[in-house]
């Protein structure tokens, strides 16, 4: 395993780019989990307080409206999301099946992750 610090001694401009996409692609992801997490939060509490009701049927109500808007609000987010693993997952099979990257610790950490499926030998 190599560690990126060594490989960018020789690695190629598009390899060095590739790496470059990788970190955007996950801060990008990160950002809209981030965000995913600040929206969903506030559904979450309605529904959490929903089960100390003693209506069971109106509880039901409000949880399941709960779950509704969260799904609702979040739609951006969850594409967005969607969108960064799709593109990571290709940068990832480019990254080993095209130029060789493999060997590097981080695309072996997330390779399955992202493509499902270990990293080709």
């Amino acid at each position: 395993m190599t560690t990126v610090e060594d490989f960018l001694k020789t690695a190629t401009s598009e390899q060095k780019e590739t790496l470059c996409r990788l970190a955007e692609v996950a801060d990008q992801e990160n950002n809209a989990i981030q965000a995913y997490n600040r929206k969903v939060e506030p559904h979450q509490r309605i529904a959490e307080g929903a089960d100390e009701m003693r209506d069971g049927q109106y509880a039901k109500i409000i949880r399941e409206d709960a779950g509704d808007f969260a799904l609702m609000a979040t739609v951006q987010e969850r594409r967005q999301i969607k969108d960064a693993k799709d593109e990571m997952k290709g940068l990832l099979i480019k990254a080993v099946k095209e130029q060789g990257m493999g060997h590097l610790g981080i695309i072996q950490r997330q390779y399955e992750h992202y493509v499902g499926e270990p990293i080709p030998k």
